[in-house]
C-alpha cells in the first residue's frame, strides 16, 4: 500500500486470522479517495489469497473504514488495535457471550441482545435513571446509593442517556459490578454485512468478556407494546407538567420516545418478579 500510495502513513497495523486492522494517516492530498484506497487493498489480498489456494470464505462486501474527525479518536483507535490480538482470545475462550441473539424474549418484549443473559433471571435489581438537569450532589448521592446496592448483590439496569446515567454507569462498571444496558440503535441491522463482525467496544468488551454485562436493544415491536406506549407517554406528561408546559404527544419514531422508552421498559424488567 505504501508503494503505490505514498500520500499515506500506517499509524497502527494488526494482521488478524480473519481480517486485517490499520489506522492510516492521509498527510496529504490523494488522486484517489480513502474509500478507493481500501477497496483496492483489498482487492489485492484477495487476489493474493487465491494465488496462494484460499478460495473460500473471503470478504466481498464494501470496506469497512471511519474517518476520525474529533478530539482524542485517534489515540482511541490505536489503542483499539493494539489489543485486538487480546480481544480475539476473549472471544475464543467466550464464544457464548459475544453471540448476537436475536429475538431474545423477556415480559413479552423482544429484544436483540449480547453478554450475560444470567442477568436477566437475577432476583435483586434496580434502575438508574436521571434528569439531564440533575445537580452534582443529587448524582453523588444517587451514585452511593446505587453502588451500595449493587455491593449487595444487586444488578443495575440503565439507558446510559444522561450525564448522570452514563456517570454511574460507568463507575458500576469500573467496580466491577454487573450491568444491563438498555440501548437504541445499538446492534447492525439483520443481514448487513457488519452484523458478523460485530462485537461491543472498549470497556464494554472487557465487561462482556467476564459475564458481567448485557446488552439490549428493543426491537420496534418492543416501542409499540401497549404497556410500553402507555407508561411512555403518562412519562411524557408528567415531564412536561412539571415544567409548566401544555403536553403535546410525541411521534414513536422520534428520540424523545424512544429515550423515555428505553427507561419505561427499563422500570418494567427491574420489576419483574420470579
Amino acid at each position: 500500500m505504501l508503494e503505490l500510495c505514498p500520500e499515506i502513513r500506517i499509524l497502527a497495523d494488526k494482521v488478524m486470522p480473519n481480517h486485517h486492522h490499520m489506522v492510516l494517516h492521509v498527510q496529504r492530498t490523494m488522486p484517489r479517495s480513502i474509500k478507493q484506497v481500501v477497496r483496492g487493498y483489498m482487492q489485492g489480498c484477495k487476489e493474493e489469497a487465491r494465488r496462494l489456494g484460499f478460495v473460500e470464505n473471503l470478504y466481498d462486501g464494501p470496506p469497512f473504514y471511519r474517518v476520525l474527525t474529533h478530539k482524542g479518536q485517534l489515540h482511541v483507535m490505536i489503542e483499539y488495535v493494539k489489543a485486538n490480538p487480546e480481544r480475539a482470545w476473549q472471544l475464543k475462550q467466550n464464544p457464548n457471550l459475544f453471540s448476537m441473539h436475536r429475538k431474545t424474549e423477556v415480559q413479552g418484549l423482544y429484544f436483540t441482545s449480547m453478554g450475560n443473559h444470567f442477568l436477566l433471571n437475577w432476583p435483586d435489581r434496580q434502575l438508574v435513571e436521571m434528569s439531564r438537569s440533575a445537580s452534582e450532589n443529587l448524582m453523588e448521592e444517587r451514585l452511593q446509593s446505587v453502588l451500595a446496592a449493587a455491593h449487595n448483590g444487586a444488578v443495575t439496569y440503565t439507558a446510559a442517556i444522561s450525564n448522570g446515567e452514563k456517570r454511574i454507569a460507568r463507575v458500576v462498571r469500573e467496580h466491577g459490578f454487573p450491568l444491563v444496558v438498555l440501548l437504541n440503535d445499538g446492534f447492525p441491522a439483520a443481514g448487513s454485512p457488519q452484523e458478523r463482525f460485530y462485537k461491543p467496544d472498549g470497556v464494554y468488551f472487557e465487561a462482556c468478556s467476564k459475564g458481567r454485562l448485557l446488552l439490549l436493544e428493543p426491537e420496534k415491536s418492543a416501542f409499540e407494546n401497549p404497556d410500553v406506549m402507555k407508561a411512555t407517554e403518562e412519562a411524557l406528561r408528567r415531564k412536561a407538567e412539571m415544567k409548566h408546559f401544555n403536553y403535546t404527544p410525541v411521534p414513536l419514531t422520534s428520540k424523545r420516545y424512544k429515550f423515555v422508552a428505553l427507561n419505561e421498559m427499563g422500570r418494567m424488567l427491574t420489576s419483574l418478579i420470579f
